[in-house]
């Protein structure tokens, strides 16, 4: 039985543990890792960690490039605005001065009398260059009737004796006392120096009275200038009344 047994049994089996020599070990007989081995053992940073390291600094650098960009461009923006500041937009309002009724009310509001125009205007309204042109003019003694070819009758018995005299015409009472006869000759002078006043007014230099800047008085002048010939020279065939007119001016505000 026992002999059966013994040759069901494996001839020969393997220990299963290796038997150490002998019982104790000491810590210092163990090896001891090298540094390459303990560096071998330290686990490597991240590639995801590195990744999100160099994206913040790209973002402080570009952070640091804006902010130096915007500080440069607001110190040279208050610089330009203290050397040549912008000018703010301004706003207008109309007025329209006058000159009353009277000679001496006209003289109260600083208003003269323009020969040219044969009114008194507001000074903003004046061009003493065209009135000294057409002062010239019509003083000179080569005119058809002479200098200063204005009268109070048709028949040219009554001769206005100066300009003063002339400008004190506005106080007529009625229209009749107010009119002046004059020549053909001196109608197209007035309105020959107007549009060379006119034209003053469109390059800026002077304003125009309100009653030369309406479009029917440049039409009549132009009309009357395309045809001189229309009536004599040497005649008192024309005639105009002395008065007040207005000034329009714009007023900023």
């Amino acid at each position: 039985m026992i002999s059966q047994l013994s040759s069901m049994w494996p001839k020969q089996l393997g220990p299963v543990y290796e038997r150490l020599g002998g019982g104790h070990v000491d810590p210092e007989d163990l090896p001891v890792p090298g540094d390459g081995e303990l560096e071998k053992q330290q686990p490597s940073q991240p590639i995801t960690s590195l990744h999100s390291t160099r994206i913040r600094q790209l973002r402080e650098i570009a952070f640091a490039a804006i902010s130096i960009v915007s500080l440069w461009i607001v110190l040279l923006t208050a610089w330009r605005a203290t050397l040549h500041p912008v000018p703010r937009s301004i706003k207008y309002e109309t007025h329209t001065l006058t000159c009353g009724n009277t000679t001496t009310e006209a003289k109260s509001r600083g208003c003269a009398f323009d020969l040219l125009s044969h009114n008194w205007v507001p000074p903003p309204c004046l061009d003493p260059l065209t009135e000294s042109e057409y002062r010239e003019y019509v003083s000179s003694p080569e005119r058809k009737m002479g200098p200063y070819p204005y009268y109070l009758d048709v028949e040219g018995k009554e001769k206005i004796s100066d300009e003063h005299t002339f400008a004190l015409l506005a106080n007529g009472p009625t229209l009749r006392d107010q009119h002046v006869f004059t020549t053909r000759e001196e109608h197209l002078a007035h309105c020959g120096f107007l549009l060379r006043r006119t034209h003053r007014a469109a390059e800026g230099k002077v304003r125009l009275n309100d009653e030369n800047a309406q479009f029917w008085h440049a039409e009549h002048c132009i009309g009357e200038l395309g045809n001189p010939n229309r009536k004599p020279m040497d005649a008192l065939n024309e005639g105009f009344y002395v008065g007040f007119s207005p000034c329009t001016v714009q007023v900023p505000v």
